[in-house]
């Protein structure tokens, strides 16, 4: 074979190489819906919802999954929207309010709450932020960068394990998705669009427990209170963008069952996650919540997530603390 025609195979080669991952790109981006799991309708509605253009003022709450199931925006007041994300930590808060500030006008205010876990480690980063694609390559860069500056990864792991592990996600490699795409057979479409409506239609508030009881310890228990140091880098960019907009922004606390609150009387775990709290306060001026509340286990629907009665207890709480 002369060197022609070794040009030509690669060639050929190369090009239908290439037209094999455009043709799964191309599906897989137009048919995500079909294979991705329950929670990934919220966060896209969420993502659309803070790329829209809106023109009121709204209360919007940020948080993770403890947040958007006690957060009612029905029940608070008729301009609230619930912008919480399951597993959501500061850094998906940070890039939703940065972009929701583009498109609608400056909130009314801003009440925001996690829970302590999530103070502490990354949350769903790899497993919601970058599977589902929420936040553009940029973004997803940018926080990687922010991870190494401040949790002190080496160069070499940070490369290898999260640049790389990023663009994988990103050009969605098969060892990424091949598994969602066969455990689901393409046949999820349809029920993760009823729930994508059903998340629009609710502002944004979701149930994840459902049960009418739950006695439980939640998933904080037996955890030692140290801080994440990206997640608290992404804290404060919250807090100075909303200074910087003239925001009123709130530090909130999530409700906890008897068990989980009795397991952390006996620990030093919430002495440590209210120390965190008060010196971001001193330091920032942000009005920060310390008390966790105690709820009884008829409230929650898990052990880390109310119900309905939680949900309405909760709500109606901070609709009235807040003048709503």
């Amino acid at each position: 074979m002369n060197a022609n025609r070794y040009a030509k195979f690669f060639v050929v080669g190369f090009l239908l190489i290439a037209l094999v991952a455009a043709f799964r790109f191309a599906l897989l981006w137009r048919v995500q819906y079909a294979y991705m799991d329950d929670e990934f309708p919220w966060w896209m509605q969420q993502k659309d919802y803070v790329r829209a253009k809106g023109d009121v003022p709204e209360v919007i709450f940020l948080g993770d999954s403890r947040m958007k199931a006690a957060a009612i925006p029905g029940e608070i007041c008729g301009n609230a929207y619930n912008l919480a994300v399951g597993g959501g930590t500061t850094i998906e808060m940070y890039y939703s309010l940065r972009r929701y500030l583009k498109s609608h006008p400056k909130p009314e205010m801003v009440i925001m709450a996690f829970a302590a876990v999530h103070y502490i480690d990354e949350g769903c980063f790899t497993s919601r932020d970058l599977y589902f694609h929420f936040l553009p390559l940029w973004e997803q860069l940018e926080a990687q960068y922010v991870g190494y500056r401040q949790k002190g990864w080496r160069k070499v792991q940070w490369f290898r394990a999260k640049i790389i592990d990023t663009l994988k996600y990103d050009l969605l490699f098969p060892q990424k998705y091949s598994a969602a795409c066969i455990n689901s057979g393409f046949r999820r479409g349809e029920f993760n669009r009823a729930q994508y409506q059903q998340n629009a239609a609710n502002k944004g508030h979701q149930y994840f427990g459902r049960a009418e009881s739950t006695p439980d310890c939640n998933g904080d228990a037996g955890m030692n209170f140290i801080p994440d140091g990206r997640g608290d880098f992404y804290l404060r960019k919250i807090i100075s963008l909303c200074k910087e907009r003239g925001i009123p922004l709130f530090i909130e606390q999530l409700p906890v069952n008897e068990a989980s609150y009795q397991h952390f009387s006996e620990t030093d775990f919430y002495p440590k996650y209210r120390s965190y709290l008060s010196n971001l306060s001193g330091e920032t001026g942000i009005p920060v919540e310390y008390e966790v509340p105690c709820y009884p286990p008829e409230c929650f629907g898990d052990a880390s997530h109310v119900n309905w009665r939680g949900a309405e207890r909760f709500s109606a709480e901070i609709k009235a603390k807040y003048g709503l």
